[in-house]
């Protein structure tokens, strides 16, 4: 019975021991930080644009009358003096032979004119006429030679009239689709006949909205963006398939005022079609990539590492105990994969850019990567690298991923 009475003691006093126990702690959070640090960071300006011809020259007739005759083939190319139409010849004609009969009635009276008016002058001497008949014969005379003036330029306008029959083309290019046909009567300097497209050099006309101008405008007076002078970003073209022509052009035109149809900011870019791959077609749309504007001293980082509560953005960061502690930012544009941050970070914070939605606010944590960019803050490029602006402690050359699809790297001119 004692016996009995030892061993359930046993038990009971094991069972209460064991009750006695702590829980196990929970394994820290592990993260990957970076070290913060400024550079310039490269930006990309993308919008859609239309491709226009340099020299898109409308073809409009100077003289009104039926078209007589087609000279050409539609798309085809063309020289510039190439004779496009002829318009019907014989109205003019008959009224150049009508102002040559003029010309030579109006000779004919303006030298017998003149004879008058020299008989008179000799007859006034011996008082056998008045002064006032000698002055008729002038007058007399002096209009008989405007007529003949008049005459000679009416001559000159109708076989100017005559030339302009055969309607020329107004520049090297490709002619479009007709617009008029054969028989059609047509007046001059409105009925538009056809357009011909420059075959080098292009124009691709593009907007920026009023936010993207504004933000480069007080970025330049805060010396906090630097844009090429005169705003000549260099330029390439994506096409419709996704492939992309680097190098293709430049702005060269940026408007003086905000357009008052949809408040946006136009510029146009050039292109020399010579020198590109697939050659560009007037009315072709395009996506233009505006390079050349850079981020002065900003901080660009991970996406991942900003979160946003009820206050606003805001990152994790760690204090010298390991301990998360959390910091509000302000955030600007993005570049890929990456944030600009306008305010909110200083140099040498290290912020959470990898598990940080596992953390809480004062926990610590166990730090497996540390990436720090202190030694590459110079001279950085846009690549087409899939990684972050950030370097492992091994500091290779930090990069900032470009908005350019890959296939811009099948086009090297």
């Amino acid at each position: 019975m004692k016996k009995n009475i030892l061993v359930v003691m046993f038990f009971v006093f094991s069972l209460i021991g064991c009750g006695k126990k702590e829980k196990p702690k929970p394994p820290l959070p592990h993260v990957d930080i970076q070290i913060a640090h400024s550079y310039d960071v490269p930006y990309v300006f993308d919008y859609p644009g239309i491709v226009q011809g340099v020299v898109d020259y409308p073809v409009i007739p100077r003289v009104s009358g039926a078209i007589f005759k087609q000279n050409y083939t539609e798309g085809t190319y063309v020289k510039k003096d190439a004779i496009l139409y002829q318009i019907d010849p014989r109205p003019f004609q008959y009224n150049l032979n009508s102002f040559q009969g003029q010309l030579v009635k109006d000779q004919a009276a303006m030298e017998n004119y003149k004879i008058i008016w020299e008989r008179y002058k000799t007859l006034y001497k011996t008082n056998a006429v008045s002064l006032q008949d000698v002055e008729t014969a002038l007058i007399n005379y002096k209009t008989a030679q405007g007529n003949v003036k008049t005459d000679i330029a009416n001559i000159n306008q109708e076989k100017l009239n005559l030339e302009y029959c055969q309607v020329r083309a107004p520049a090297d290019g490709y002619i479009a689709e007709r617009q008029v046909t054969v028989g059609d009567m047509v007046t001059a300097f409105q009925t538009q006949l056809n357009v011909i497209n420059s075959v080098n050099n292009m124009y691709i006309l593009f907007s920026m909205p009023e936010n993207d101008r504004l933000t480069i405008e007080q970025g330049m007076i805060e010396s906090k963006i630097h844009v090429p002078t005169s705003y000549k970003f260099r330029i390439d073209v994506e096409l419709a398939d996704g492939s992309v022509m680097q190098n293709a052009g430049y702005v060269e035109f940026a408007d003086t005022r905000i357009s008052l149809k949809n408040g946006v900011w136009n510029l146009r870019g050039y292109v020399d079609n010579k020198d590109l791959r697939n050659k560009l077609l007037a009315g072709q749309f395009v996506h233009v990539y505006l390079h050349g504007a850079k981020f002065s001293n900003a901080f660009a980082i991970p996406q991942i590492a900003v979160f946003r509560d009820d206050n606003g953005p805001f990152v994790y960061i760690l204090d010298t105990k390991n301990q998360v502690q959390k910091k509000y930012v302000t955030t600007g544009k993005m570049v890929k994969d990456l944030w600009i941050i306008n305010s909110g970070i200083e140099s040498g914070d290290r912020l959470i850019v990898d598990g940080g939605v596992k953390v809480s606010l004062g926990e610590t944590v166990v730090v497996d990567k540390i990436i720090d960019t202190a030694n590459e803050v110079k001279d950085v490029v846009i690549t087409e690298s899939s990684s972050p602006p950030v370097v492992a402690s091994e500091s290779p050359q930090p990069t900032v991923k470009s908005t350019i699809p890959k296939k811009a790297n099948n086009y090297k001119l």
